[in-house]
C-alpha cells in the first residue's frame, strides 16, 4: 500500500458529511500525510418557475460553496482542536463534475483512503435509491472508509473531539483472499493510533447441524486449528508493526452480529470487501454493507 498517498473525502454540506470530514482530517493527522476535500455536482437542469434555474453554473457554484464552507470548517478546527487537522499547506480542495459516488471511487485507485459520511436511509430507500457510501464501500478500487453519524459528536463544540479519536481498531478476519490485506490495513491503522488490535474470527452455528452443534469436539478442534493457522498468517505483519498490541478472539455466530455486540463508538472496524454491484450487498446484505451501514463506529472495507 506505500505506493497509495493521501487521504480523500467527500462533502455535501450535511451534518453526516461535515464528521467524516474532521473524521479524515484526524486520519491524515494520524497517517501524517495530505487531505484532499473533494466536492462533486452533477449537471442537470430542473424546470423552474422562469425555466431551467438550476443549471451547471449554479450546481458548480453551489459545490464551490460546500468546499469552502468546508475549508472554513476546518480552518477554526485547526484554531481550537489542536493535533486533528493538517496543517493549510498539506489540505487541497477540489470541485468536480460528476457524481460524487463516481469521483471517490476515481480516487481509490491512487490515494491511501477514501472517506465518505452515511446518511441515514431506511432499508427500502437504500435498495432502491442507494447512497454515495453504499457505492464507494463497493465499487472502490482501495480502502474506502465508511463514516456514520455522532450524535454526541453534533452537540460538541469540536467535533473532531468526538468524532476523530480512535481507541481501538478490530478486523474481521476469515481464511479467505480477503485476508492479507485485512492484516495489512488493521495494522497499520493500529500503528498509526497508538492503540490496540482486535483480530476476531467467527464460525457461523450454520455450519454445524443439531442443537448443540457449537459444542461439539469438532468446533473445538476447529478453533484450535484456525487459531494455529492465523498465527501462522500474523508473522509478517507483527515484523513490520512490532509495536501493535494485539490479541485474537475467535467467537461463534455471524460475524456482523459478533461484531455489532463487541464494538463502541470510538472503535475502527476493517473488513475485506470485493468491488460488487452496491444493489447486491443492500439485497443479499453482505458482511461489509451490512457493517457500513448498522455499526456506530467507522467501518473500512480493504478492497484489492
Amino acid at each position: 500500500m506505500s505506493e497509495r498517498h493521501g487521504v480523500v473525502v467527500g462533502v455535501d454540506g450535511s451534518a453526516d458529511s461535515d464528521q467524516a470530514l474532521f473524521w479524515a482530517a484526524a486520519e491524515a493527522v494520524r497517517r501524517g500525510t495530505t487531505l484532499t476535500v473533494l466536492s462533486a455536482y452533477d449537471v442537470s437542469t430542473v424546470p423552474g418557475g422562469t425555466g431551467y434555474g438550476i443549471g451547471p453554473e449554479a450546481m458548480h457554484d453551489e459545490a464551490t460553496q460546500v468546499v469552502g464552507r468546508a475549508a472554513e470548517r476546518l480552518a477554526k478546527a485547526r484554531e481550537e482542536c489542536a493535533g486533528q487537522v493538517p496543517e493549510a499547506d498539506d489540505t487541497s480542495w477540489e470541485t468536480v463534475h460528476g457524481s460524487a459516488a463516481g469521483a471517490l471511487v476515481e480516487h481509490s485507485g491512487s490515494s491511501a483512503l477514501v472517506v465518505v459520511g452515511r446518511r441515514g436511509l431506511h432499508a427500502f430507500d437504500r435498495v432502491v435509491l442507494g447512497s454515495v457510501s453504499a457505492v464507494v464501500s463497493a465499487r472502490a478500487n482501495g480502502p474506502a472508509a465508511v463514516v456514520p453519524f455522532d450524535p454526541v459528536a453534533a452537540t460538541t463544540d469540536c467535533p473532531g473531539d468526538v468524532v476523530g479519536p480512535v481507541w481501538r481498531v478490530v478486523a474481521a478476519v476469515d481464511f479467505d483472499d480477503h485476508l492479507e490485506r485485512v492484516l495489512d490495513l488493521a495494522f497499520e491503522e493500529a500503528a498509526h493510533a497508538g492503540v490496540p488490535l482486535l483480530l476476531v474470527h467467527a464460525l457461523h452455528s450454520e455450519f454445524i447441524a443439531g442443537p448443540y452443534a457449537m459444542e461439539t469436539a469438532w468446533v473445538h478442534e476447529y478453533e484450535t486449528e484456525a487459531t494455529a493457522r492465523l498465527q501462522d498468517r500474523l508473522v509478517g505483519a507483527e515484523r513490520k508493526h512490532p509495536t501493535v498490541q494485539r490479541t485474537m478472539e475467535m467467537a461463534r455466530g455471524s460475524i456482523v452480529d459478533v461484531l455489532t455486540r463487541r464494538l463502541s463508538r470510538h472503535d475502527l472496524v476493517v473488513v475485506g470487501g470485493r468491488p460488487h454491484a452496491p444493489v447486491l450487498g443492500r439485497i443479499f446484505r453482505s458482511d461489509a454493507d451490512r457493517l457500513g451501514r448498522d455499526v456506530e463506529c467507522p467501518v473500512i472495507v480493504a478492497h484489492a
